[in-house]
């Protein structure tokens, strides 16, 4: 058996095909940008714009020429070093994230309802993420602005999370402005703006508006995380049958093209910005018109594109790994999440994100991360596949078998019966043992696993003249962002 495992969705002439199709759509029908300085400095570049309309064409020698700078090869720092994520994987496995922007978490009386997720939530949330093992980075939920003006929400949730994580994290800015006021928030946590560019501690996510446009919050976030060297992860949401076509190879190539086509702005403002292509795809229902995030169609959409990019270009790539459409922690969820994760870990993908999500990524669940984590852990342990050799099927003692010898006290039991991943929250109990435990299910042994990481979290300490540092930034950003209030 291999030692990493993989499907290949597409044959090599699809992957040549999408490229194909990716070119001609960038270089001949070309996308639309909003943003005076990145139109200016893609025109100096040879690029074919047009100031009135923001259409911007990239002739094929610019195409191949930028294709060239993106790195294969980087680090996203942590901010503690022992969380750093090389890219690609040294192991040839993949890296995890929790869920981005969303806004629902758990009511405390565990009546199944959910509300607007607070800022002590976060730094809750938080905690839990920097104490799984199979969690590797964070993103920013879409945070409740009690106490402070809505168009800080992001810098206040950010200024959360540094307090209680030692792990590196994706950066969404929610205002055209904020991108700013993160990185230099980054840089105080890092060391200052040459630690940052040295030491990247985040990454950012800027995205499309399907099909191929880009406005100026998106583009500017790519402008300013180029200048102060802080790596792109360029996203794509669109929603089959919606806004790009509906079948699972049309929403890849649209997908894919919109990711590109920023990852190669990236190269031309400043060649060398580490990026790693994350296409995020949805699905309109056609009976009920919801957004869903976890049909068979999806899923194959995304293995496409996770191909394309690992195969076709080289390119590191990221997509949701786990999530689903029920509301709820039910038989579909789990059903969903375990689909998605091992066909897109096993389709190449760089980074599974979207842990610990439900109901399409709307809400956010502490027990549903923990399930996450290990259903993590497992995907690993397959993705890294097993040797197949005179060690490791036995064959010295095989061959030297006894009538009716069994493997318990042989050594190569002993050596091997800890090669795999032990799960903390599924059951391998007789169901006598499972009774005498309470016969509680997953998510009821996940909550028991969620008191005992917090009953046992050791807090983080930033320095007195970071927290300061950030402190200050937040008040300044308050006061010069939040004028609606």
């Amino acid at each position: 058996m291999a030692s990493d495992l993989s499907i290949r969705i597409l044959s090599t002439d699809e992957v040549e095909f999408l490229k194909e199709k990716i070119q001609t759509l960038l270089t001949t029908k070309g996308f639309k940008i909003e943003h005076p300085e990145v139109m200016e400095i893609l025109k100096k570049a040879g690029a074919e714009v047009s100031e009135s309309t923001g259409l911007v064409k990239l002739p094929k020698s610019l195409f191949e020429e930028a294709l060239k700078q993106v790195p294969r090869e980087f680090t996203l720092a942590g901010i503690d070093p022992k969380n750093d994520l090389k890219f690609p994987h040294p192991q040839g496995l993949f890296h995890t994230r929790t869920c981005t922007g969303g806004m629902f978490y758990p009511n405390e009386s565990e009546n199944g309802e959910y509300h607007h997720i607070l800022i002590e939530e976060v730094a809750e949330w938080t905690r839990l993420v920097n104490s799984l093992e199979n969690i590797n980075f964070w993103s920013l939920p879409s945070t409740n602005p009690v106490g402070f003006p809505a168009e800080t929400i992001d810098i206040h949730t950010l200024n959360t999370v540094l307090r209680n994580t030692t792990k590196h994290g994706w950066v969404q800015p929610y205002e055209a402005d904020n991108i700013k006021y993160l990185i230099e928030m980054a840089a105080a946590v890092a060391g200052g703006k040459d630690k940052l560019r040295e030491r990247p501690i985040i990454s950012a996510i800027c995205c499309s508006v399907p099909p191929l446009t880009y406005k100026y919050m998106d583009m500017n976030i790519i402008y300013e995380c180029c200048k102060a060297g802080v790596p792109l992860q360029p996203c794509s949401l669109p929603a089959a049958g919606a806004n790009v076509p509906i079948t699972p190879s049309g929403i890849a190539l649209m997908a894919c093209a919109e990711v590109l086509a920023m990852i190669l702005m990236a190269q031309i403002i400043a060649p060398g910005t580490p990026c790693v292509a994350t296409p995020l795809l949805f699905e309109m229902d056609m009976l009920t018109t919801v957004t869903t995030q976890a049909s068979m169609s999806t899923t194959m959409g995304r293995m496409m594109a996770m191909q394309l990019f690992s195969e076709g270009y080289g390119i590191p790539c990221h997509t949701y790994g786990t999530g689903t459409d029920s509301c709820t922690m039910d038989g579909q969820a789990g059903f969903e999440q375990a689909s998605i994760s091992h066909m897109v870990a096993l389709a190449g993908a760089s980074v599974l994100g979207g842990a610990g999500q439900i109901e399409t990524a709307k809400a956010i669940n502490p027990m549903q991360l923990i399930i996450d984590n290990d259903v993590f852990g497992l995907v690993k342990q397959l993705k890294g596949g097993s040797i197949v050799d005179e060690e490791a099927v036995d064959w010295a003692d095989v061959i030297a078998l006894a009538e009716h010898e069994g493997f318990v006290d042989k050594k190569h039991t002993f050596k091997h019966f800890r090669d795999g991943y032990r799960t903390k929250v599924f059951s391998r109990d007789s169901r006598t043992a499972w009774v005498g435990k309470g016969s509680k299910d997953i998510a009821a042994r996940a909550k028991d696993q969620y008191q005992l990481i917090k009953g046992n979290y050791q807090p983080i300490n930033l320095p007195k003249e970071v927290t300061e540092e950030l402190d200050a930034i937040v008040k300044r950003a308050d006061e010069e962002l939040g004028k609606k209030n």
